[in-house]
């Protein structure tokens, strides 16, 4: 371990840690250790693997036989190997996205993501370690594993601020805990018995280890005890290892001390072969009476090294004996393969006794609680807010007194008497709310305060202009509309107008429009925008001062779709997250095509998509809200565990869940014993004595399909007479006077149908009724249902409506039992099973329904009620609720989201070995802070800055996103001004080295940045690169790395399919590159181009299986590629060719940008670089021959020119400072994360100037709108 000098700050820093193990062998074996990630994040992982841990065992046994790519050099793994490449080195032949020749891409675990390679990102993960004769059993790592420090994670990393100034002294600790495990790779060895493998005596002489290594077999011992273990039988009569073994000297304690033998607990070893990692588990047996007990490779225990950031030494404990610690030569401390009683296994000791006393009372907490939501009665109530625009009241004033009444309106979020959800929460309401009487000064609302505050609500007022324009406007003219699938142009029919004057009731009285018209006005929608942000915005505010750490916020219904994203905003302004927050929609979400026309369509999708929980009561709702976020914003999204799915939106796992909401049971139970009910009943009954009813409660408006309900009856009693004197139509109509001009229109048609039916088959056929009001009292709702035979709805567009599920409620008890006819348009379309369905649309087909349902035996309406009755009857708002935060919970903590500043997240204490790892590594994975970043270069002199192009420091729109507002066609964008005026500066600086490394051609990027002086460039994903541009010089000259290629004969091939999905792939093209040719579908229809793409890797495969190339997949385009080309091959020799002058005075400050997973190999190529820095030199791998493309003339002095083939550096004793940055939070190699492509400008900005850059200022809004002016 290298020692550095302190300083002030200790992000960025590099330290350079040495391993050392004793391990005894057998032949043919070798040693790695995992290396700054304990594993390697992967998008393959599993619930149970999330890190894909059984992958690299996997994938290593797998390519332990293979040579060259293999991540080990020649396929030899044995001691003392020569000429092993370092496995950073072996990963230049692969790339994260990538697929070598010969890999079936068609294979199920490509089927989800597209062409992936699963070789390459695992060697970073694991370190080779090697021994000799000399030194054996004592096993070093070849080179060093590379740490890179950054700042703690902090409290205040918010959506708005990269920086934390008002944090300086978060790195208060001066220890770092770097976690590793051990790992052994056996290809093939053999032993002579099957009772174990060879266990050498670390007494034997030399002479006795000399030969024993040229022996191909070993007679007797073990490495470890393996009996449990079936070892492979060989064609010799012996046994084979399996081919990979894992340390665990604690199998027998995580088994039970008595499951295993004593010989077993001392040495125990995880093992597996490629071929037994099909499975999630390994099963460790016991006894008859313990059966099996399941190990998840994440839990294998890990040892802990405690490094002091200040001298990058071993950190010794007070309680450690130093005469039980060993140490090499150099002082690298020694590890004993399976050593449990080694310190460096001390802090995972320590933590699995705190989680087994933990989960011991766990035990004893759920005992004896319910089973569906255990409450741990020691500590508080957790607090609910429910916040939703109307609060779910009744309102009224006293006329005489003027006292303000309150009591719980009819609603699922009302509070409802003994709710196990009321029991085991501390819910709090907030919302504004609707009175009777006019609210007419502040005395009226400060005692609706004190009286809605003493039944738990807050209630919130606005100022009438406001609250007509966030509520009438745009609540009602655009999200109500398009949420209810209305295209915009339909919107200016008269019915989905608004008057804001039409407030009298006689406008609904003589059937007439009067002189209403539609104010449609598209200049209006900015106005009502601005109220939509007030409303929500003083929500936000106000919500955000009632909170505390571990609350949970649910916001209800598109009113408050903003609330999400802004409630993060002001929670980002305290310096804490400080809620979970769902939010659930009520009415139907529209199609993609239809919710792009909103003119804010795309910010109301990223407020949504702040919450933790999205939620909706049908999948198709869900089914559109992803595919909105596809196509709009570009984001994909998975399968989560559970049957959930889950979008990825700036760094975190948004989970999209779907469930249905009944009625309560309990209250429709007692209303249908009400005396008014059962009387209610038999009124209806006795006045339409001998028909047969059709029950109809609908809204007046358009989309209720009242209309096509009437004219479907009305064809009915005119095709089929005989139902004349037989059948009536029971009808009510609510007018809740929200869409005033809708429900005067809706009004208007419907008297005029009813009239003609009326007049035409006498006035017995229909009884129809106008109710003013949003719904109708439960007791009449009720009587209806019970003497109805049958519930009618047409919805045209519909949400959730209760009603046809109270209707099957109220049949309970009935001696034939009613039917439901739904619409397919309906919500309740998907949940009544017993439903029969129809489209109001098709005349012919519901005619024919009705009369089935009419004309039905008893038997089969008896069937239908209960396929029904159970869900209904068991489905309650309080099921619901606790379905959902069940959701909420069990999510957000297998997400490992850290971000959450909780009791319950702090502690560590309950959870597994994989996730309190997990945990850390997300710690560790930090937003990347500007100060940190100057402080180091402001110290430093040999500096070097690699930044890609697209999506770093130009920002892109995803790939997936169908609405593109650029294209990538032949001319490329160029930075903001600002940014290239930093580059400008940073370039003119002598003790900087800047490149910018593009994947385009060579001559897009330098049309884009090729003028500015000193700046180099590298094209192609490194395959050609010009050196910076001297000052007062217009020609760039153009360098290419040989990387044996027959490129014209793979063009050949490659163009002539390409062409051919060209022709077939509307907005697609071909792009051709140094040493690359590439298929754009970027501006394609994202699902489709995607599959094209697919075939044509397929296709490109088989045609091309004879060249040494490989298929990337990035941005929207397909490449062909040399297999060994990848940007960290130009990385690494701008590194070693700066390091190369001044005498080899090396480099002390890299910063490297990149924003997609090609640019991981950048990433990787700095730690290779860091650590082959004077170590390990006669296995240095040298860049490939460089090639001059261009006319003109290179200096003898060159500095590209001056790679040596030994890179000994005379900075060894000096700081080294490495920031890898990814754009955008996701899994990466980088070691700290920036949002997006703002962040990268106001960096470079504050480099060059020292000032604070201002790209992130303002509004998430107004940054959307930046991103496509």
């Amino acid at each position: 371990m290298e020692d550095n000098s302190t300083t002030n700050s200790t992000a960025g820093r590099v330290v350079r840690v040495h391993l050392a193990c004793r391990a005894h062998l057998p032949i043919g074996s070798s040693l790695r250790v995992t290396g700054s990630h304990l594993w390697d994040p992967s998008e393959s992982g599993s619930a149970s693997d999330m890190s894909g841990a059984r992958r690299v065992v996997a994938i290593t046994g797998r390519d332990a036989y293979t040579a060259g790519d293999s991540g080990f050099a020649g396929g030899s793994l044995g001691i003392g190997a020569p000429n092993v490449v370092n496995e950073v080195e072996a990963a230049a032949s692969g790339e994260g996205t990538m697929t070598p020749m010969g890999r079936n891409v068609a294979s199920p675990e490509n089927a989800l993501i597209g062409v992936h390679d699963s070789h390459a990102p695992y060697y970073v993960s694991s370190v080779e370690m090697v021994t000799s004769p000399e030194t054996y059993p004592i096993w070093r790592t070849r080179r060093p594993v590379v740490l890179v420090l950054t700042d703690k994670k902090s409290k205040r990393e918010s959506v708005d601020d990269m920086d934390d100034d008002d944090n300086d002294d978060d790195n208060d600790s001066t220890v770092f805990q770097h976690n590793y495990r051990y790992l052994v790779v056996t290809p093939g060895a053999e032993t002579d018995s099957a009772h174990g493998l060879g266990r050498f005596d670390s007494d034997s002489d030399m002479d006795d280890i000399n030969n024993l290594l040229n022996k191909t077999k070993i007679s007797s011992g073990s490495l470890s005890a393996l009996n449990n273990f079936p070892l492979t039988s060989n064609d010799n009569g012996g046994a084979e290892f399996p081919v990979a073994l894992w340390e665990n000297p604690f199998l027998s304690e995580q088994a039970d001390d008595d499951v295993m033998e004593d010989s077993t607990r001392e040495m125990s070893t995880y093992s597996a072969s490629g071929s037994s990692f099909g499975a999630l588990t390994a099963s460790v047996m016991g006894n008859s009476q313990r059966g099996k007990r399941q190990i998840v490779l994440e839990d294998l225990p890990y040892r802990t090294l405690n490094i002091d950031i200040n001298t990058a030494s071993f950190v010794r404990s007070e309680n450690m004996d130093k005469d039980t610690l060993e140490f090499t030569d150099d002082g690298v401390i020694i590890d004993n393969w399976n050593g449990h009683n080694d310190v460096t296994f001390d802090a995972y000791r320590l933590r699995e006794g705190l989680r087994k006393a933990y989960q011991e009372r766990a035990t004893d907490i759920a005992a004896d609680g319910d089973s569906d939501m255990v409450i741990d009665t020691q500590k508080p109530r957790k607090r609910i807010f429910i916040v939703c625009y109307h609060l779910p009241v009744i309102v009224s004033k006293d006329p005489e007194t003027g006292e303000w009444m309150a009591c719980w309106a009819e609603s699922i979020l009302a509070r409802t008497a003994n709710s196990a959800f009321v029991s085991s929460f501390d819910p709090h309401w907030v919302g504004t709310c609707t009175t009777s009487s006019p609210i007419e000064n502040e005395v009226d609302r400060q005692a609706l305060r004190t009286l809605l505050a003493s039944m738990d609500c807050t209630v919130l007022f606005f100022d009438e202009k406001v609250r007509d324009a966030h509520y009438k406007g745009f609540c009602k003219q655009v999200l109500w509309i398009v949420f209810h699938h209305v295209d915009l142009l339909d919107s200016r029919d008269p019915a989905f107008g608004m008057d804001f004057n039409a407030t009298s009731t006689e406008k609904y009285t003589d059937g007439t429009l009067l002189d209403l018209e539609s104010p449609w006005d598209q200049r209006q929608i900015v106005k009502w925008w601005e109220a939509f942000n007030l409303v929500n915005r003083t929500f936000a505010v106000e919500v955000t001062k009632m909170v505390q750490p571990d609350d949970v916020v649910w916001v209800h219904d598109y009113h408050l779709s903003l609330l999400p994203r802004m409630m993060s905003e002001e929670e980002a302004k305290i310096g804490s997250r400080l809620t979970k927050k769902i939010f659930y929609l009520h009415i139907p979400f529209p199609v993609s095509m239809i919710f792009k026309e909103i003119e804010f369509g795309a910010t109301v999708l990223e407020g949504i998509l702040h919450a933790d929980i999205v939620g909706f009561h049908g999948f198709t709702d869900a089914r559109h809200f992803l595919s909105s976020a596809k196509r709009i914003l570009g984001l994909s999204h998975d399968s989560l565990e559970g049957g959930l799915l889950g979008v990825k939106y700036k760094g975190r796992t948004v989970v999209v869940t779907m469930s249905s909401v009944s009625v309560e049971p309990e209250m429709v139970d007692a209303v249908m014993d009400f005396p008014t009910t059962i009387s209610g009943a038999a009124e209806l009954k006795s006045k339409h004595s001998g028909r047969a009813i059709i029950a109809g409660v609908d809204v007046a408006q358009y989309l209720s399909g009242v209309s096509l309900k009437l004219a479907t009856y009305g064809r009915l009693l005119q095709d089929s007479p005989s139902w004349r004197d037989k059948l009536v139509l029971v009808q009510r109509c609510l007018i809740p006077g929200a869409r005033r001009l809708d429900e005067a229109r809706t009004i208007r048609e419907i008297r005029g149908i009813v009239s003609q039916i009326k007049s035409k088959y006498g006035d017995g056929v229909i009884d129809y009724e106008e109710v003013y009001g949003s719904s109708m009292p439960i007791d009449q709702r009720v009587a209806l249902w019970r003497a109805a035979d049958c519930l009618f709805s047409a919805d045209v567009r519909g949400g959730l409506n209760m009603m046809p599920l109270e209707f099957v409620f109220a049949q309970k008890g009935k001696d034939s039992p009613g039917i439901v006819i739904a619409s397919e348009f309906s919500g309740v379309f998907s949940i009544l099973n017993g439903a029969l369905r129809i489209s109001p649309y098709d005349m012919k087909l519901t005619l024919a329904t009705v009369d089935r349902a009419l004309t039905m035996s008893k038997q089969e309406r008896e069937g239908r009620h209960l396929r029904d009755i159970d869900f209904v009857s068991s489905s309650g708002s309080d099921k619901w609720i606790q379905g959902v935060l069940r959701d909420l919970f069990d999510q957000t903590e297998s997400l490992g989201d850290g971000e959450i500043d909780s009791e319950e997240n702090r502690s560590s204490e309950g959870k597994s070995v994989g996730a309190f790892l997990a945990t850390a590594q997300e710690e560790q994975f930090t937003r990347l802070r500007s100060k940190s970043v100057i402080s180091a270069y402001k110290s430093t002199s040999k500096r070097v800055i690699v930044l890609d192009f697209n999506g770093t420091i130009v920002l892109k729109q995803a790939v997936d996103s169908y609405l593109k507002r650029d294209s990538a066609g032949s001319t490329m964008d160029a930075p903001p001004t600002d940014v290239i005026n930093s580059l400008r500066v940073l370039c003119a600086d002598p003790k900087n080295t800047v490149f910018v490394v593009s994947g385009d051609n060579k001559e897009n990027v330098e049309q884009a940045i090729g003028h500015i002086p000193g700046l180099g460039l590298a094209a192609s994903n490194g395959s050609c690169f010009s050196p910076p541009l001297r000052e007062g010089s217009s020609y760039r000259t153009w360098l290419a790395l040989d990387l044996g290629v027959d490129w014209a004969s793979v063009e050949g091939v490659a163009l002539r399919i390409m062409a051919k999905f060209t022709a077939r792939t509307n907005g697609s093209f071909i792009k051709r590159a140094h040493s690359s040719i590439g298929w754009s579908y970027y501006s394609c229809d994202p699902e489709f181009g995607s599959l094209q793409a697919k075939y044509l890797v397929i296709e490109l495969e088989r045609e091309l299986a004879a060249f040494d190339v490989r298929f990337v997949n990035l941005k929207g385009i397909v490449e062909v590629i040399p297999r060994k080309l990848n940007k960290g091959i130009i990385v690494k020799k701008i590194l070693r060719d700066v390091a190369a002058r001044n005498n080899n005075a090396g480099v002390d400050f890299v910063l490297c940008m990149g924003d997609d997973i090609s640019d991981e190999k950048m990433f990787t190529s700095v730690f290779s670089f860091v650590s082959e820095m004077n170590e390990d030199y006669s296995n240095v791998v040298p860049s490939p021959p460089v090639i001059q493309l261009s006319q003109g003339t290179l200096l003898a002095s060159q500095p590209f020119l001056l790679e040596k083939p030994v890179l000994r550096c005379n900075n060894q004793n000096e700081q080294i400072y490495a920031f890898t940055v990814s754009v955008g939070k996701k899994e990466s190699h980088a070691s700290q994360y920036v949002d997006d492509a703002r962040d990268v400008a106001d960096l470079l900005v504050e480099l060059s100037s020292g000032k604070r850059a201002s790209f992130r200022r303002g509004t998430e809004d107004e940054m959307h709108l930046m991103q496509f002016s």
